[in-house]
């Protein structure tokens, strides 16, 4: 039953998967905007943070039914306001760490400057019983066949991959038979998932090979001219 309430609440969705992709990177913007007290911005100068035309940018905010002040342009703060509550950014959601090693180090510190007020990692597992006892941060690393407990009451909302490849998938089974359907994966292991779970992949290594793909494209010019 959960399951259908999630894959239906997903795909009944009205915001396009590229547009809401987006939406966070509009956010950033304008809280570097703020932090340089700038009150109001425009779809043009926001087109100089990103590869997105002005006209695009205003064809998105336009589909979420957010408008600019006639001649003037966008007021920072209340644009920004709009998109933290269209993003759940208003509100605070638990999460729960899977892995207790270096790359579960980084992940929290990852998330702890990224929204510390909106993600709360509350606990941590892993499978290894070697980290168990252990403590990551403030959190003492727990045996992960509590995590249905911890789940149930500690309101858990979101589960946070980092562990070694050859685990994510166990992980994100287990993550998934324990009725967590929104997965933040920092490992580079894709895990196979069903359509009405959310998983975000956080790899750093995925961007660096587009960005080398562009170097190139570059070089071959040169080349070629």
């Amino acid at each position: 039953m959960a399951k259908d309430i999630i894959k239906q609440s997903y795909l009944s969705s009205d915001i396009p998967r590229v547009v809401l992709d987006r939406l966070p990177i509009y956010l950033r913007i304008l809280s570097q905007l703020q932090q340089e007290e700038i009150k109001i911005t425009s779809s043009k100068e926001l087109s100089l943070y990103m590869p997105v035309e002005s006209s695009q940018i205003r064809k998105d905010l336009t589909s979420l039914g957010i408008n600019g002040i006639n001649g003037k342009g966008y007021n920072v703060k209340v644009l920004k306001k709009s998109l933290q509550k269209l993003l759940g950014l208003d509100a605070s959601w638990n999460a729960v760490l899977i892995g207790g090693s270096t790359l579960g180090r980084s992940a929290m510190e990852f998330m702890r400057q990224k929204r510390s007020q909106t993600y709360r990692i509350v606990a941590a597992f892993d499978p290894n019983l070697r980290m168990i006892g252990k403590k990551i941060s403030n959190l003492k690393i727990q045996d992960i066949k509590d995590l249905q407990r911890t789940i149930k009451t500690r309101n858990i909302k979101i589960g946070i991959i980092a562990t070694p490849n050859n685990i994510t998938q166990f992980v994100a089974d287990t993550l998934i038979g324990n009725d967590l359907f929104y997965i933040i994966n920092f490992s580079s292991f894709t895990p196979k998932i069903p359509d009405y779970v959310i998983v975000k992949n956080l790899d750093p290594g995925l961007e660096i090979e587009s960005m080398t793909y562009h170097l190139r494209q570059r070089r071959l010019s040169k080349v070629t001219s």
